[in-house]
């Protein structure tokens, strides 16, 4: 009788042992296809992402600075996709088995990913210089508006100084039948309008001004923004290719 309870009993540690190891070898094959999963997702999205990267590059305007900017902050701002991408495709875990084949392209990525982040560290200074760039031609574009602006009104003004009293009388007529009663003389219209011109020089110098200003805090907070982004991410690929020192050790 005791014999028997022995051999129950050792039945069933073998038993629940059995399940055990069954339980953990299930564990690992569900956690291995996880991880093919993440890596194939990140091949995908690297895919895409530099696709997109090479679109922007082909249309290609390298000599513009509005071009070399915008597209230097595009490249900024969809840098989580790279980031993404090479996550995914380097997170692996003790149990995998990596085949020759892409531990080779790991490595290539690895380096890859050393390229990408000095990169975005030397399109820093480019960028800025861009900004600056830009920067001087709206200034130009601003004063070459206000120039134009004040060549008609003094174009306009002298006009008015060389009419002769019936052209102003003529004015002055017009004036009155369109209900203006204020003005009585035709010097007093001539000086009148002369005035309404330089106001309005003014007016629009104030909005060119304005607009200028709104202009340059806008290019302003974006050089910040972007700069700061570039050299975080560069940092950030840097870092990536130092954690990944693995993939380029030859065993």
């Amino acid at each position: 009788m005791l014999k028997y309870r022995l051999w129950r009993l050792r039945q069933s540690f073998q038993s629940s042992s059995e399940k055990t190891l069954e339980s953990k070898r299930v564990s690992i094959a569900v956690e291995h296809q996880s991880t093919r999963i993440i890596n194939a997702i990140g091949y995908v999205i690297l895919f895409l992402i530099l696709l997109e990267y090479g679109f922007l590059v082909a249309s290609s305007q390298i000599f513009q600075p509005s071009w070399a900017y915008n597209t230097a902050g595009q490249l900024i701002e969809q840098v989580w996709g790279l980031l993404l991408g090479f996550l995914l495709i380097f997170y692996r875990r003790d149990q995998d088995l990596i085949k020759p084949k892409e531990f080779k392209l790991l490595s290539f990525l690895s380096w890859f990913v050393l390229i990408v982040g000095i990169s975005y560290l030397l399109v820093t200074p480019d960028f800025i210089g861009n900004a600056f760039r830009l920067h001087r031609g709206g200034k130009a574009q601003i004063v070459s508006q206000a120039d134009l602006q004040n060549s008609q009104v003094q174009q306009y003004s002298q006009q008015l100084k060389q009419a002769t009293p019936e052209q102003l009388n003529i004015l002055l007529q017009e004036y009155q039948d369109a209900g203006n009663s204020d003005i009585a003389s035709a010097q007093q219209l001539k000086t009148k309008l002369i005035d309404e011109a330089k106001q309005k020089q003014a007016k629009v110098k104030k909005e060119l001004t304005s607009k200028f200003n709104r202009q340059t805090m806008t290019l302003v907070k974006t050089t910040v923004k972007w700069s700061i982004g570039a050299i975080v991410s560069g940092m950030c690929f840097v870092f990536v290719w130092k954690c990944t020192e693995w993939t380029r050790v030859r065993y």
